[in-house]
């Protein structure tokens, strides 16, 4: 992927070809920034402007051997690492393992989600991870020389996810990695990541996408017209990911609505029966679309409050969303919001700890009702 099929970005664009012109790279560099403001196109875009065989001063050619083989992830010098599963208890999974399912899903989406990789892995309710299995791997890899003679560059993708003892390990190899070796580190949750890690990597941030980068994008791949990609584009919330998913699946989205609907509602009402049935329902969901469907959670109440506060600009709902919001925006104040959103951020941490899922949404159930029914405006 060259820069130039990067959505939007350009100041970290400016960032990353000034850093490979000025000689002064840093070994590690940790990718940060909204979901959906493509993290990894960005990674990918500069692992190949470092590994392109006639670069310009400001993108890859595209054209080059090398350049080909990093739009299909098979270059010998770029080495991929990201969450996989295990299919029985005993298994060893290694990243390697799964390389043509990562190459599809990225070859037909490069902004794709962890919960795009997770449903494509087939994952069921299993928990995707990094795990200790990946070290001897990547110490494999490390001990290699560059094929081509310049860089060898690592990206980890969802750094989240790695495994306490990998990450440990790998601390020792960001320490003092081998020369010419580039490790770059994606992350959704940067508080996730081990802060010795952290510590020793240099930070890019990517910015939320406008609505006009979303809108180019949606137009160049799906051949939108220009009116509707601009109305996706605004719904996306700054997420291109989400834009693809308003395009591809819209009935799948709408079940979150009705989710949260059916959620809020009975949590207001209080009626432990249906909460009861709501809650043994979630059982059946993996814990990362249960994460998934509390960070729209979120994206509702921000958006509900910014409605009740009259702040139209700040609003980016679908007419359904808008039409359920109508009413469910008058108790949306803004301390009733950050009380929401502060349970709703901490049944997310419970979840991804792996606490018993129906205590943690009927706890969430438990407050969302005191926090409806508080006397604050």
């Amino acid at each position: 992927m060259k820069f130039s099929e990067v959505l939007g970005q350009e100041q970290v664009k400016k960032q990353l070809t000034g850093m490979a012109a000025s000689g002064r790279i840093s070994h590690n560099l940790l990718f940060a920034g909204p979901k959906g403001s493509g993290k990894l196109p960005l990674a990918i875009a500069f692992a190949q402007f470092l590994l392109c065989e006639n670069p310009s001063e400001t993108d890859s050619c595209g054209v080059c051997s090398s350049c080909k083989r990093i739009a299909n992830l098979e270059h010998p010098d770029l080495h991929l690492v990201y969450p996989v599963i295990k299919k029985k208890s005993t298994d060893k999974p290694k990243s390697e393992d799964f390389i043509g399912l990562f190459r599809e899903l990225y070859k037909s989406q490069p902004y794709f989600s962890y919960i795009d990789w997770v449903v494509k892995l087939n994952a069921e309710n299993k928990q995707a991870g990094i795990f200790v299995s990946e070290n001897d791997a990547l110490m494999h890899q490390l001990s290699l020389k560059s094929y081509g003679g310049k860089y060898k560059v690592f990206i980890f993708w969802m750094m989240e996810k790695v495994n306490m003892e990998t990450a440990n390990k790998l601390l020792k190899a960001l320490e003092e990695p081998p020369e010419n070796t580039i490790f770059l580190l994606i992350s959704d949750r940067t508080e996730l990541i081990l802060p010795t890690i952290i510590s020793r990597a240099q930070l890019i941030r990517s910015q939320i996408l406008q609505p006009d980068e979303i809108a180019d994008g949606l137009k160049k791949q799906h051949q939108l017209s220009d009116k509707e990609a601009q109305k996706l584009a605004v719904f996306a919330d700054g997420s291109f990911n989400k834009a693809i998913s308003l395009v591809a699946n819209t009935e799948e989205l709408g079940k979150n609505l009705e989710r949260f609907a059916d959620y809020f509602r009975m949590s207001y009402a209080f009626n432990i029966e249906e909460i009861n049935k709501i809650v043994n329902n979630f059982k059946t969901i993996s814990r990362d679309n249960i994460v998934e469907f509390l960070q729209y959670c979120l994206f509702l109440v921000r958006n509900n409050m910014a409605l009740n506060m009259q702040l139209e600009d700040m609003v980016h709902m679908t007419e359904e969303e808008r039409k359920f919001s109508i009413n469910f925006s008058k108790m949306i104040s803004p301390d009733k919001a950050v009380l929401l959103s502060r349970d709703i951020e901490q049944a997310i941490f419970h979840i991804t700890r792996n606490v018993n899922t129906k205590l943690v949404m009927f706890d969430l159930a438990i407050k969302i009702h005191e926090n409806l029914k508080s006397s604050k405006k």
